[in-house]
């Protein structure tokens, strides 16, 4: 077909392509698309090749020519940004008449897609372990610098003669924190059978080292391991090669002075301290009273109120096992400007001279989820890959308790909400209500979402330090509220110029902070 061709640019900046190679690679025979083949693609993606190059006609684009241009363009310069491609890959439209909408493409040198390499078995395992590794160090750069996400397939990477590894698609996805990157490893182990536990182990550790060279967070080796826990895999073998993955990746472990809860009857279920020492001690001194020891602090020490190292100090003290909120990673890391409210990050900025290096890292060394034999804890949802920052409220509560029944998990237990509530569910049945004073028997239910409110900022319009003692024997939920002296902290916060919405919550009153 006599097309027109213009060339847009390459990543490089310097087109090697002319119009009339382009214009003949163009008019030779179609290439088919087939799944697992070395050429893969959407159907509307025409693949045209000869032995130095590769040319993509995106068919299901067409556009006028003025248009056409512009989306070259904004291709272009979003993949020189990228820094995937092979520098010599190289947009174009072309046109028949100015009467027919044109079409959009690409060409770059043809390169070993890496899922053929694999197969053709001319290779090492180190040099296998070498590109895997270097298609994370592409995968996560992007994620933290773009907030977007590669295709992970191994045939949408491929190697230059040099042994250089370059993306070879042109979509480009959402980041999606480590959900994709965890089915896709997945994938990596049920079908590589070269992935030897050795193999698995330095991979993990490679991983391990590019993800905090870019996040600088080791809350998100939790997050990925928390995934990769939860994949499926058909036999013993391949569950034990995710286990030595996850191990090498992140071994979570609760801190040393803890004892496992179930040997413990009643334990404590408080939540949402957010500074407020005087609620804290009023509740610490009725568990005291009740000879209850022991329990799981639901996330949020910190945050909102003026008692940051005081409750972070209470609670090191005690017996409770420990999970991280969204305030408390928000402090440890300082990554507070984004994701938090005018009024959360204030509090957030003020509390950062107030808490120590050391108080801060125990705060990042805080585990986001917590597993026992017959419960999980955290401080979000269970659906979240962070565990603490999505909520558990009406318009969730069902798609968490799908989470439970997939992982068959009977009760989960968590704050970030500041409502005492659980939401329930057997069979048809559901449960959705909020409590106060009540005692409820999960007997009834096969999974329930149970959060014990808030000990130090309450947001259901009652005065006091809300908390709940879970029986595990008969699997009953005891919530209570108990009094404390508001004059003290709201003096404090006073002073200290807090802002006023966060005195009225603690009075009662409608919240107005989120």
């Amino acid at each position: 077909m006599n097309y027109k061709i213009t060339v847009i640019g390459s990543v490089a900046n310097t087109p090697i392509y002319t119009e009339a190679y382009i214009l003949d690679l163009l008019n030779t025979q179609e290439t088919a698309l087939l799944y697992g083949e070395t050429f893969t693609g959407r159907p509307g993606t025409k693949i045209y090749i000869n032995p130095e190059s590769v040319l993509k006609i995106r068919s299901e684009i067409r556009l006028d020519n003025r248009s056409a241009k512009r989306w070259a363009i904004q291709a272009l310069e979003k993949e020189k940004a990228y820094l995937v491609h092979h520098p010599k890959k190289t947009w174009f439209i072309a046109e028949i008449d100015d009467h027919t909408p044109c079409v959009i493409g690409n060409i770059c040198p043809r390169i070993k897609p890496l899922h053929e390499l694999f197969n053709e078995g001319t290779i090492d395992l180190e040099q296998r372990l070498n590109y895997l590794s270097k298609i994370f160090e592409h995968y996560f750069r992007v994620a933290k610098q773009l907030d977007i996400r590669l295709d992970e397939g191994l045939s949408n990477f491929g190697v230059d003669e040099l042994g250089e590894l370059y993306y070879l698609d042109d979509d480009i996805y959402s980041w999606d924190r480590f959900i994709s990157c965890a089915q896709m490893l997945g994938v990596y182990i049920r079908s590589l059978a070269w992935l030897t536990p050795e193999i698995a182990v330095q991979l993990s550790q490679n991983i391990r080292v590019i993800i905090l060279e870019y996040f600088h967070d080791p809350e998100v080796l939790r997050v990925l391991a928390e995934q990769l826990k939860d994949l499926f895999m058909p036999n013993e073998r391949l569950r034990q090669l995710v286990h030595q993955f996850v191990d090498a990746l992140y071994r979570q472990t609760a801190p040393k002075h803890l004892n496992k809860l179930h040997h413990s009857r009643y334990i404590a279920l408080i939540g949402d301290i957010h500074a407020n020492l005087p609620a804290l001690d009023a509740v610490l001194a009725y568990l005291n009273q009740n000879g209850i020891k022991r329990g799981v602090l639901l996330g949020d020490i910190v945050g909102y109120g003026p008692y940051p190292s005081e409750c972070i100090a209470r609670i090191q003290n005690s017996q409770f096992l420990v999970v991280k909120g969204n305030h408390d990673q928000g402090l440890a890391t300082g990554n507070f400007k984004k994701g938090f409210s005018k009024t959360a990050a204030w509090v957030l900025d003020w509390c950062e001279s107030r808490v120590s290096s050391v108080e801060k890292k125990w705060l990042e060394d805080l585990p986001s989820v917590l597993h026992e034999e017959s419960w999980m804890a955290l401080h979000g949802a269970p659906i979240d890959p962070t565990f603490f920052n999505a909520y558990v409220y009406e318009m969730t509560y069902h798609d968490n308790l799908d989470v439970l029944e997939r992982k068959n998990i009977p009760v989960c237990f968590h704050g970030h909400t500041h409502q005492p509530q659980i939401y329930a569910r057997r069979g048809s049945r559901l449960l959705d209500t909020s409590y106060d004073g009540d005692v409820i028997d999960l007997k009834q239910f096969n999974y329930a979402l149970v959060c014990p409110g808030s000990v130090g900022q309450p947001r259901n319009g009652k005065i006091g330090a809300q908390f709940a003692i879970y029986d595990q024997q008969e699997r009953i939920v005891h919530y209570h509220t108990v009094p404390y002296d508001l004059t003290e902290i709201i003096a404090y916060m006073e002073r200290e110029q807090f802002p006023a919405s966060l005195f009225k919550m603690l009075q009662g009153q409608s919240p107005s902070a989120p």
